[in-house]
């Protein structure tokens, strides 16, 4: 299907929705009209982007002056003699509330919009609120965080199916990142090794997680951001991850990585060079730009930090930089060339 303006995929997606009503075509094949959707993103878009994401920066940095810091709650939990449990109860009716109205304005609205997205920030900081009072108020069961991230993920996550958010679910996956290591690090008492697997170890079993989650999705009906949110989130958190464990290796700690020598974590150079060429080559097969773009972007990040740890004294400065800039020049002009082309 050809490329479409807002306005043309809003105007398709109330036909597409009217043919359901009718009979006329079935849930199958207007998921799978749906999807097949794609809305060309003007200059007008990108500004607006911008701005919602602008939007977005301020509202979080006005929530954590106002909530984080507790003064205005505590100041009404005091006037009012509140308990932890009642504020966790009133946000959390809060967040119905909210969730409520989003959905119905959400069944009158069709196709892609940043200001109806922009507004599920709302039960997302509410649902916050929500789960950390009501931590406080168990005593966060004698100091098991990780149960109360894990709430919050499961919340997000129900939510973004059932409204079929594209913000809803990105916070699902950043409340699963704490969630996932604060329950590893209580399981072991703190211990740095969960299974004999640090930290950054343990990220990249998160990645891979998330990478088969994700293609297991592709044969469901689920909302098509979400997919493609999963797939590019766990990706990314598996190359990081992989470039995380070939600078530390799976040391537990920084005194313990500080006393081993740089040659000793060759093997996990290696490994993290075969996982970038293995991403390439993996991206170029499949026809994912995204994987094919990571491998290659990680590929470097790795060319860079060798340098820095084995040649940063051994080599002429300016010399390195230059060759740092026109390596970007190049990955600048290799993507300006795919986006002119038709």
């Amino acid at each position: 299907m050809p490329e479409l303006d807002n306005r043309e995929a809003q105007i398709l997606q109330r036909a597409i929705a009217e043919w359901r009503k009718t009979d006329i075509i079935t849930d199958d094949q207007a998921g799978r009209m749906k999807d097949s959707i794609r809305v060309r993103t003007s200059d007008w878009q990108t500004i607006a982007l911008y701005i919602f994401i602008a939007a977005i920066s301020c509202a979080l940095m006005a929530f954590g002056s106002l909530v984080l810091d507790e003064k205005w709650i505590e100041i009404i939990r005091k006037k009012f003699a509140l308990t932890d449990g009642v504020i966790a109860l009133l946000f959390g009716i809060g967040t119905i509330f909210l969730c409520i109205h989003g959905w119905r304005k959400k069944r009158h609205e069709y196709g892609f919009s940043f200001n109806r997205e922009l507004f599920w920030l709302l039960p997302v900081l509410s649902t916050g609120v929500t789960v950390v009072y009501l931590g406080k108020s168990v005593n966060y069961l004698d100091g098991n965080y990780g149960a109360f991230w894990l709430l919050a993920t499961v919340i997000f996550g129900v939510l973004a199916f059932t409204l079929q958010s594209r913000l809803l679910w990105v916070s699902t996956l950043l409340c699963l990142i704490p969630a996932y290591v604060k329950l590893t690090y209580y399981l072991t008492g703190d211990s740095a090794w969960f299974l004999g697997m640090n930290l950054p170890c343990r990220m990249v079993l998160l990645g891979l997680v998330l990478i088969i989650a994700a293609a297991l999705m592709k044969n469901t009906k689920l909302n098509s951001p979400i997919r493609d949110i999963t797939h590019s989130g766990g990706w990314f958190l598996f190359m990081i991850s992989g470039w995380l464990i070939s600078i530390f290796g799976n040391t537990g700690t920084w005194e313990q990585w500080q006393q081993l020598r740089q040659v000793h974590l060759l093997a996990w150079v290696v490994v993290f060079t075969v996982q970038c060429v293995a991403a390439f080559l993996l991206g170029l097969r499949l026809k994912d730009p995204m994987i094919r773009d990571l491998g290659v972007i990680f590929f470097l990040l790795n060319l860079y930090t060798r340098y820095f740890e084995y040649l940063w004294d051994k080599t002429n400065k300016g010399l390195f930089f230059g060759i740092l800039a026109l390596s970007f020049w190049g990955i600048g002009r290799l993507i300006e060339k795919r986006r002119m082309m038709p």
